[in-house]
């Protein structure tokens, strides 16, 4: 069925740490740092995962606390799955993914009982300033590990880990319709501080995306996916 293959996913975080930047990285392939403040977007795009084609239905919610009472219901009851966003060059915005976790989990208690467990996943964007970073990676995988979440660094910028992400998503929601718990997170080979390379993900079921422990890159599942023209 079509339904079975749209996907609908809320990015929300702090302003400021590049939730419209990733959106639009996916959508559309380009980078872009100049626009007005998100209240909120929505953008459809359609991928071929592991040899199946996704509708992915983003929403790309305000960030900023004057914006942040227009989150309405069915960006959190009706979304299959979270992408919470911080800059890893600002501590306040992690700190800030606990308002928008309590959001998701209040409205998710309001969820009907015969839909699938909703997923929730992290980015830590903004990478290419690893100079500036104030969000060592394992601090922000430990977040995502206590708060039941995926864990990825990104940067919209220099488009790393953009598509990994959204297919890390995808398979986690498939997963979770088919009754199949999510794979754990580890904190294998996520460095503390002085990044000289950007981090790839920590799943234990995706090692072909982490470094080994020689920092040699192993080749993952998603040299193998195909990408559809954005819809």
């Amino acid at each position: 069925m079509e339904d079975d293959n749209r996907i609908a996913i809320t990015v929300c975080g702090d302003g400021g740490t590049g939730k419209s930047s990733i959106s639009l990285r996916l959508v559309r392939s380009k980078w872009t740092h100049d626009y007005d403040p998100t209240i909120e977007d929505s953008y459809s795009v359609t991928r071929v995962i592991d040899g199946m084609t996704y509708h992915l239905h983003l929403t790309d919610t305000a960030g900023q606390e004057e914006y942040r009472g227009l989150w309405s219901a069915s960006n959190t009851r009706d979304a299959d799955a979270f992408l919470l966003v911080y800059d890893i060059t600002s501590h306040d915005s992690l700190v800030a993914l606990d308002y928008f976790n309590d959001l998701i989990e209040m409205e998710s208690e309001e969820r009907s009982p015969d839909k699938p467990p909703q997923i929730k996943f992290v980015a830590g964007n903004k990478v290419d300033l690893a100079h500036d970073r104030q969000v060592a990676s394992a601090e922000g995988l430990n977040w995502a590990r206590d708060h039941g979440c995926g864990f990825m660094e990104t940067s919209a910028r220099n488009m790393v880990n953009i598509e990994e992400t959204f297919a890390l998503i995808v398979r986690r929601v498939v997963a979770a319709r088919r009754g199949q718990a999510a794979p754990p997170t580890r904190q294998a080979n996520v460095p503390t501080s002085g990044l000289q390379n950007y981090p790839t993900t920590v799943e234990e079921n995706e090692k072909g995306q982490a470094g080994d422990a020689d920092g040699k890159k192993k080749k993952g599942f998603f040299s193998k996916l195909s990408c559809c023209t954005i819809m």
